[in-house]
């Protein structure tokens, strides 16, 4: 043996070796929004080929993001008992995959009853692309101590989004519209196969970390319940419905109010919008990692560029659609800044071993719920005898403004409450231990409690080193 190597215990190697490669998560966003940009964006189109009526596809539309949102739900809740996302993840995208191709059998094609079902079932099943894969990202993240963030993985979901988003389009006019089908199901090969070989092993729960947790004079860990989950939750829901009048009714607004509004600008605004996008998610981790800045003040942020965003696009001239590209960098602070803040909110207010099942219910609050919720609302409102586009996009700006107020008003009464009557939050004083305190922080698999250094999702008083001096 070279007696000028540098020696490296036993335990330093296995904890390199045991390091799932950071690369991995990159792919599995990329590949998994790639996935669905070619073939959800177009399934409508396919639903028109087949012959369906627009009422049949408004009911399959509306059916899709339930059967979402309860199959996140069950994974997550599932994920978090097994200790498992591998075999959840592998398992449900191969299944979802394979019933995604029923839609091509001549009997599925002639009954829109076994549609619905198709419909229902990938749906349910392909759920855990978002949720599974956020709570993949945070677990694996803390393996690494921060070397990367959050953002640095979701940021490549826009470019798998945005660049097929681009590319599907060409793609169907030059192979047909069963490319949709063909292109889904090779992409998921690759991000199955880099699943199956790179993606974690589940660990063995350990029962310290809760005997700690009760000796620190807790009778539980946070809940899913309890008040800060219930209002970040609630803010969540209310972000998701301003917003839908956005994701959900901005395109039509460009051609119905705008003279001469070509498709291209369509897809030049989808991708100014994934462009701007990548650097907030790249960078906005250092606002609450580097410059202490809150999580909730990130949140406000967005909430406010949201207002200013809807009132932009009401004074922009009608014969210059084009303008609207000005406008569409908002984007990154209105949707990245947000997610990322929402994400690792999330991540530290989940319960003990609860982190899947808490980005279960931030996905789907988000995407289907309030998404779904805003979309029917903002429907009705947008009509030329209601309030038209141009006094949706104001109210929705007032609305933005008047919750936030009330958002905030909560977190200071709360705070208030807790300094007041020396509350202990998550076992220590309300004082020392601020809302966003990493003693919020859940993690699917909690570390034994006698390791200081990875017990530091446990409160200062229920940590070894609080109890018991240094070896």
């Amino acid at each position: 043996m070279d007696s000028g190597s540098p020696s490296v215990s036993p335990g330093e190697v296995q904890h390199h070796v045991q390091r799932t490669p950071l690369w991995t998560l990159k792919a599995t966003q990329f590949l998994g929004a790639a996935a669905l940009a070619c073939f959800s964006r177009y399934v409508t189109v396919y639903y028109n080929d087949i012959g369906l009526s627009r009422t049949q596809i408004g009911i399959l539309q509306c059916l899709s993001p339930f059967a979402s949102f309860a199959g996140q739900l069950f994974w997550g809740a599932l994920t978090d008992r097994l200790g498992d996302y591998k075999r959840t993840l592998v398992g449900t995208q191969l299944c979802g995959t394979v019933f995604i191709f029923f839609y091509m059998l001549p009997v599925v094609k002639k009954s829109f009853v076994l549609v619905v079902m198709v419909t229902v079932m990938w749906n349910f099943l392909l759920s855990t692309a978002g949720p599974l894969i956020d709570a993949l990202c945070l677990t694996v993240l803390a393996e690494w101590d921060g070397i990367e963030g959050y953002g640095d993985q979701r940021l490549w979901c826009a470019v798998g989004w945005g660049g097929m988003a681009l590319l599907a389009g060409q793609l169907i006019d030059m192979w047909g519209l069963n490319f949709i089908f063909i292109g889904f199901a090779l992409i998921q090969t690759a991000n199955i196969c880099i699943c199956v070989i790179w993606l974690p092993q589940p660990k063995a729960r350990s029962r310290e970390a809760v005997d700690a947790w009760s000796a620190a004079g807790n009778s539980a860990p946070p809940s899913l319940l309890s008040f800060d989950v219930l209002w970040f939750l609630t803010n969540l829901i209310q972000y998701g419905v301003a917003m839908s009048l956005i994701e959900s009714f901005l395109f039509v607004y460009l051609i119905q109010d705008f003279q001469g509004t070509p498709n291209v600008l369509l897809g030049a605004s989808t991708a100014v919008m994934c462009a701007f996008e990548i650097p907030v998610f790249k960078y906005v981790g250092r606002l609450w990692k580097d410059s202490n800045s809150s999580l909730t003040s990130v949140l406000l942020f967005s909430q406010v560029i949201l207002a200013l965003r809807c009132v932009l696009y009401t004074i922009l001239p009608k014969q210059h659609p084009w303008l609207v590209l000005l406008v569409e960098p908002l984007h990154g602070i209105c949707f990245a800044a947000m997610w990322c803040a929402a994400v690792e909110y999330g991540q530290r207010l989940a319960p003990r071993g609860g982190v899947a099942r808490m980005q279960a219910l931030v996905n789907g609050l988000y995407y289907q719920v309030s998404m779904g919720t805003g979309s029917i609302a903002w429907g009705a409102l947008v009509e030329p005898d209601s309030l038209g586009f141009e006094r949706s996009f104001l109210w929705d700006a007032v609305f933005v403004v008047v919750w936030s107020l009330i958002w905030q008003a909560g977190l200071f009464a709360t705070a208030r409450y807790r300094r007041t009557h020396h509350i202990c939050t998550a076992g220590a004083s309300a004082r020392d231990v601020p809302l966003t305190s990493a003693a919020f922080r859940g993690a699917a698999e909690p570390q034994a409690a006698d390791d200081p250094v990875q017990a530091d999702w446990l409160p200062s008083c229920a940590r070894p080193s609080a109890v018991a001096g240094p070896s």
